[in-house]
């Protein structure tokens, strides 16, 4: 997948589906974005870019830990359904031969299962995001009714579907 404006390979960014407890999840960390205006007040799964050289995982721990504060453990890989994978271009990154996610502005997003590295961590609400909630997992529906950016919701529906929910 390329960049639209630019015709560069696409960027890999990736995000974690936090969660209060990975064995027995019953809450999902949800983080309502800051900005750009046109998004502000969405939610999203909290994460970032992956800059060169970094490991996807690396990555991750680093941008949840600069943007929301929060250190956490983490669990499997949310895979994407065939249908909708985009495949890492050659000259992908260290780590980043996985197909991904469609995201926004043409880049590529893999997503980890998470829980806080602290029993009870929340994590903080940073510059990136207007507020973070802790959205129960039942009922089912409950995460579909978040305002989430459209790039997040195939991946809600996954989660949900993976949790069994």
């Amino acid at each position: 997948m390329s960049d639209s404006d630019t015709g560069r390979t696409s960027r890999l960014v990736v995000a974690a589906a936090v969660l209060d407890d990975l064995e027995h999840p019953t809450a999902l960390l949800c983080a309502a974005r800051s900005y750009p205006p046109e998004h502000a007040g969405q939610f999203e799964l909290p994460g970032g870019k992956v800059e060169p050289a970094e490991r996807p995982e690396q990555a991750l721990a680093r941008e949840l830990d600069e943007e929301i504060g929060l250190s956490v453990r983490l669990g499997p890989e949310l895979v994407v359904p065939r249908q909708l994978a985009v495949v890492a271009p050659p000259d992908s990154g260290p780590g980043d031969d996985t197909p991904a996610w469609p995201a926004m502005h043409g880049f590529r997003m893999r997503v980890w299962l998470a829980e806080p590295a602290r029993p009870g961590d929340r994590g903080r609400v940073g510059t990136d995001h207007q507020r973070l909630e802790w959205v129960r997992l039942e009922p089912p529906d409950q995460l579909r009714r978040l305002p989430w950016l459209e790039a997040d919701l195939p991946i809600i529906d996954a989660l949900v579907d993976a949790l069994g929910r």
